[in-house]
């Protein structure tokens, strides 16, 4: 099977990728597409093409099942204000990023992995498992400050690691759930076989979802298909969710995902985008907000720009949705097509967060 490991970039993808990792690694935020695009408008290169052209595997759509050097599939799915970001992945690529990213997160790695297979275990309870900022300091006293500060987000968009629950402290420090996922990559030692790994479990999620086989072939390209809107692992997690003493009844939100999904991969935009109108009404009193419009304006999000920007992208959906619910018919009535319908991980992220109120 070959990975992103075997990929030849062409010079532009490496820039492409550098373009974006500077910003980064010089302050610790992602730069805007709108400033990556203008930058290669300067060149006479067309940033989206590029980023488009750049090797992917597994199938377009779910979470944990793509994966690439960028944490977006497609240019288009950017806002001008939105950021992008790089993945692990990208340390194959980018000068300098394996020695400041890559090993450095597989060095976390690891320590997560020990803490796993050293939980204390009882038999009337499983306290959740936490992977604290200032423990990983004391054990891994050669880290630099800056990867631990940004380590939570890292972790956030690897799409075969699930870190459960998290927070930020007030003083900077952060803690974050440590669960069964990374016990996947005990036998990871260096950043080629994390990607290598990485690779392998999406793949297998992505065959899932896709009857032909999935598995990537020099050049890698991404198997065409529409998987479920709204990650089926998320939405397993809030069926269970409702099964708990929450004090809220998730029975319609959890059909309306279902309503969604079904929607998504049939292709029916009208549908979709009256469904995920509907979860957009439905869901501000669990943020303590009236209307979603409060929840993207107001709501502190736990991945705070990143979150916040998918939310405040979802509310600027508002008038598509409108449109679709409430434009009488007559003579010139605009078109709705897929390509109007917001990108899954947006609604995803608003979920998940959901998730960690419940």
């Amino acid at each position: 099977m070959n990975t992103l490991v075997d990929v030849t970039l062409t010079q532009d993808q490496r820039s492409l990728l550098t373009a974006i990792a500077q910003p980064w690694l010089d302050t610790g935020e992602w730069p805007r597409w709108v400033n990556v695009q203008h930058d290669f408008d300067l060149r006479d290169l067309d940033a989206a093409a590029i980023y488009d052209s750049l090797s992917r595997v597994g199938v377009e759509g779910p979470f944990a099942a793509e994966y690439g050097f960028t944490y977006h599939s497609r240019a288009s799915a950017f806002g001008q204000r939105d950021r992008v970001r790089l993945t692990v992945a990208a340390c194959l690529a980018v000068t300098g990023l394996r020695m400041t990213v890559g090993e450095p997160f597989v060095q976390a790695l690891r320590h997560m992995v020990d803490l796993y297979r050293n939980r204390s275990m009882a038999d009337d309870e499983v306290p959740p498992l936490i992977l604290r900022s200032v423990e990983l300091e004391a054990a891994l006293p050669h880290l630099k400050p800056w990867f631990i500060k940004v380590l939570p987000d890292l972790l956030s968009h690897e799409p075969s690691i699930s870190t459960g629950g998290g927070a930020g402290i007030g003083d900077g420090s952060w803690e974050r759930e440590v669960t069964r996922s990374v016990w996947q990559f005990r036998n990871v030692n260096s950043v080629e076989e994390y990607i290598e790994k990485t690779t392998e479990i999406v793949t297998a999620n992505a065959a899932q979802l896709a009857p032909a086989p999935v598995e990537a072939e020099q050049p890698l390209t991404i198997t065409p298909g529409r998987g479920p809107y709204v990650d089926p692992t998320l939405l397993d997690d809030l069926e269970k969710a409702a099964q708990t003493s929450t004090q809220w009844q998730m029975h319609k939100l959890i059909a309306l995902c279902q309503g969604l999904n079904a929607a998504y991969e049939a292709g029916n935009p009208y549908v979709c985008a009256a469904m995920i109108r509907a979860v957009l009404d439905h869901i501000p009193p669990v943020f303590g907000q009236p209307d979603f419009k409060q929840v993207a304006a107001q709501y502190s999000f736990t991945v705070r720009r990143t979150d916040k920007a998918h939310a405040q992208n979802l509310e600027t959906f508002r008038p598509i949705g409108d449109d679709v619910l409430h434009r009488p018919i007559g003579p010139r009535v605009p078109v709705i097509t897929m390509d109007n319908i917001p990108a899954p991980l947006r609604l995803n992220a608003v979920l998940h967060e959901l998730l960690l109120l419940l």
